[in-house]
């Protein structure tokens, strides 16, 4: 269990001395008791601040007696053995002569050290630190009292904090919004406004950014090999990654403009990394140990909200997609294809069907074997993704049958597309494809219905005219 003082900090924040200034120290209290112990009232504090120390005074002290900030090794070198500085010396401090010699005293609790009490005497007196300590340690404990009660305060407010984004992040299932809700929490919870989320994709063995705010756009979907650079190291590794100073890191890859720091952590889930939060700063010094802290805690919420929403996701996907090809089912691609000849007819624009069968299947798995055939339609749907356009639906209808939607394609771009496909598969693969291929051009009353019949139509006469060829469906009437 921790003791009181190692909660306490090294150095006094400066921020809380300036806020602090004479409401702090309850100087009436304070005050009467100087007076009675060391014959004194006009004391100050001189507080650590980094390599320096700050003086925080008591109410009606001289500002003429105020020193400036000065070293901690330029105070005791001139307070010497003694621990007292003369007051001709104290004008290497401040304006202004001490009236009397300045008796130092050092504030301590146990292995804490804080700064120094000063005390400005009237008249030519030794220091005591014996008949001084009662002070001492009544100014050095309601020193810690302030601070501990501040330390409470802001553990307080980060809990509420982080109950709150807990809250928030974990409202949504579906993963573009958790996303977003993710950075939102990270600029209201921790001051972040540059910021990136990346899931591992296992298959490339690479970082995505999924996410991303204060970044150019450019950033977004940018792929980063597991094990380069600051993110692909903490994916690699696990370990939280902070840099202080990116300039000087060679594994650094440029993020946002003006970067001076960088924190990266590892979101695991189930014992496993599912992807990285990456974090920079242009303020030198900003991930300082308390933002560091409250940020690993809210990785943690970070971390399940992301998986769960990557699960989410995947069941969608699952439900969609057919399970050997990785293609959209029929029922997918149906309901898509509806909303695509409703905007089509809204726009006026084209829109073409291509219906694809491989040529002689049933001859196919009977040879070879079903496992075969299974190779044989994955093969096929990866020849369609490498040949058809973004764009572009893909989805395998039934059986040895697939289909592609080509969204603002007239008949003779479709008969183009078909044919490079066709083609393609006779080059590459055992077998070959017989494909029919339809196309909405305005036509009134003309329904999906009545254009995947088209294509189908349209597909068995390329099989009568002798297999392996593009037909397009052309109207009897």
């Amino acid at each position: 269990m921790k003791r009181e003082e190692d909660l306490l900090p090294a150095q006094i924040p400066y921020e809380l001395i300036q806020k602090w200034g004479d409401r702090f120290f309850l100087w009436e209290e304070i005050s009467p008791q100087a007076k009675a112990i060391l014959g004194s009232d006009r004391f100050l504090l001189l507080l650590k601040k980094g390599k320096s120390l700050t003086p925080l005074v008591s109410p009606g002290f001289p500002p003429a007696l105020v020193p400036r900030e000065i070293s901690e090794e330029e105070l005791l070198r001139s307070a010497g053995e003694q621990g007292t500085i003369k007051e001709k010396d104290w004008k290497n401090f401040a304006p202004q002569e001490a009236p009397g010699p300045v008796i130092i005293y050092t504030l301590k609790l146990r292995d804490w050290q804080p700064g120094y009490l000063l005390v400005f005497c009237a008249t030519n007196v030794k220091a005591d630190p014996e008949r001084a300590n009662p002070l001492v340690m009544a100014v050095t404990y309601l020193l810690a009292f302030f601070l501990l009660r501040q330390e409470l305060v802001r553990r307080t407010e980060d809990l509420s904090l982080l109950l709150k984004a807990a809250n928030v992040i974990g409202s949504q299932l579906e993963l573009d919004q958790t996303l977003n809700l993710i950075l939102d929490s990270l600029a209201s919870v921790a001051g972040v406004y540059t910021a990136s989320i990346l899931i591992i994709d296992d298959k490339e063995q690479a970082l995505r950014v999924r996410a991303q705010r204060g970044h150019s756009y450019e950033v977004s979907g940018m792929e980063i090999p597991l094990g380069k650079g600051i993110t692909g190291r903490a994916a690699s590794t696990g370990e939280i990654q902070v840099v202080e100073d990116v300039s000087k890191n060679p594994n650094y890859i440029t993020g946002a403009a003006g970067t001076v720091c960088e924190m990266t952590i590892p979101l695991k889930a189930e014992g496993k990394i599912i992807g990285v939060l990456d974090i920079e700063s242009d303020q030198k010094g900003f991930f300082d140990p308390d933002r560091q802290s409250l940020i690993v805690r809210l990785a943690d919420q970070i971390s399940l909200a992301l998986y769960n929403s990557i699960l989410y996701e995947r069941t969608l996907q699952l439900a969609i997609t057919d399970y050997l090809t990785g293609l959209y089912n029929r029922r997918f691609f149906l309901e898509s294809a509806l909303k695509e000849l409703k905007r089509a007819e809204r726009f006026g624009h084209p829109l073409s069907v291509s219906l694809l069968d491989i040529d002689d299947f049933k001859r196919y798995n009977d040879t070879f074997g079903h496992l075969a055939g299974d190779q044989a339609l994955k093969g096929l749907a990866n020849t369609l993704r490498s040949n058809c356009r973004q764009i572009d639906l893909l989805a395998r209808f039934g059986g040895e049958e697939f289909v592609v939607l080509m969204v603002e394609t007239d008949l003779s771009g479709a008969h183009c597309l078909a044919e490079r496909v066709r083609r393609r598969v006779e080059e590459t693969l055992p077998f070959t494809v017989s494909i029919g291929v339809s196309c909405y051009e305005g036509e009134s009353g003309k329904d999906l219905e009545q254009l995947i019949r088209e294509a189908d139509a349209a597909m068995y006469q390329a099989k009568s005219a002798g297999k392996n060829r593009v037909q397009v469906y052309h109207n009897q009437e």
